[in-house]
């Protein structure tokens, strides 16, 4: 779980000092603020566990501030507790109305303070505990196809930025419908279970590992020059190999079909479709060649 971060959006100092002192241990750290604009830019950037938020501000005022939180896919599901001098019920539920998860109203007690701000941390953990469970494969705990697409993203960007070298690799498991269909869909799962069990230990920690679906897997290779990345994928290709099911007195082996593709062998790319698209291609050409083999994609 990461750190809690309390993020206060006021533009009077009195308040974010007084604040500030009172959740000292209440959150790992605490931010502040003093106007609308740099609020929104620090709560973008920062992805604060929680957002107070003052509703009487100069140039902006708190709702509309929420409401550009709420519209912004990366602070949309951050609770929001506005900070308000006015008791007024229509003022409070406009406060709900635009998104706010709770208030406070001033001058603060420090006790009330404190227990909703714990409220909020723990909605927050919540959220984010979802997060991970939603992006997380359930079978093989490895990462999702919608994680995989978010962070091959993330590598293409950076390659685009700084040219630093990405690769991606795609395994199938040859023959496993054979399996399903003479063993079972459990002695399947378990293959899969321990083909996850083996990508993790084999990746090392900034690659990523993805359940690409079925009995498909992806791994986005970072920092890696062509010849790294052929290393890596042979040592991952050598683990799958390794993997052995006992189904009563019998042991079932594994073996795979990779596809690689080098940003340092195929050429820039320009977005994450072209080395998927080369990996998978890659990948058709290994199964088609007799299948247990990788095949490494040229530069086209």
């Amino acid at each position: 779980m990461s750190r809690s971060m309390v993020l206060v959006i006021d533009d009077d100092a009195s308040v974010r000092e007084t604040v500030e002192s009172r959740l000292q241990g209440v959150a790992d750290q605490i931010r502040c603020a003093s106007g609308p604009a740099a609020g929104i830019r620090d709560a973008i950037l920062e992805r604060p566990s929680v957002i107070l938020l003052d509703i009487n501000m100069p140039e902006m005022d708190g709702f509309k501030v929420c409401g550009h939180l709420k519209e912004n896919s990366a602070t949309r599901d951050i609770p929001i507790i506005f900070l308000t001098v006015d008791s007024n019920v229509d003022q409070l539920a406009k406060a709900f109305d635009c998104g706010a998860s709770d208030y406070i109203l001033k001058p603060f007690n420090a006790v009330e303070l404190e227990a909703r701000v714990r409220a909020a941390l723990r909605t927050s953990r919540m959220f984010e505990l979802l997060r991970e469970q939603a992006r997380i494969d359930a079978l093989t705990g490895l990462s999702n196809r919608a994680a995989m697409d978010d962070a091959l993203r993330a590598a293409v960007a950076a390659h685009q930025r700084t040219g630093q070298a990405v690769a991606l690799m795609m395994i199938d498991l040859d023959h496993f419908k054979e399996v399903n269909d003479t063993y079972g869909h459990g002695v399947g799962d378990d293959v899969l279970r321990d083909v996850g069990s083996t990508l993790r230990n084999r990746c090392r920690p900034y690659d990523v590992a993805c359940r690409f679906g079925g009995d498909e897997f992806a791994i986005i290779l970072s920092h890696v020059d062509g010849a790294t990345a052929r290393q890596a994928a042979a040592r991952i290709l050598t683990g799958i190999s390794e993997v052995k099911i006992r189904v009563g007195g019998e042991v079932l082996k594994v073996s795979s079909s990779a596809g690689l593709a080098s940003t340092s062998e195929i050429g820039k790319c320009s977005d994450p479709e072209c080395l998927l698209e080369a990996a998978d291609g890659a990948l058709y050409r290994a199964k088609k060649g007799g299948r247990r083999r990788m095949v490494v994609a040229a530069a086209r």
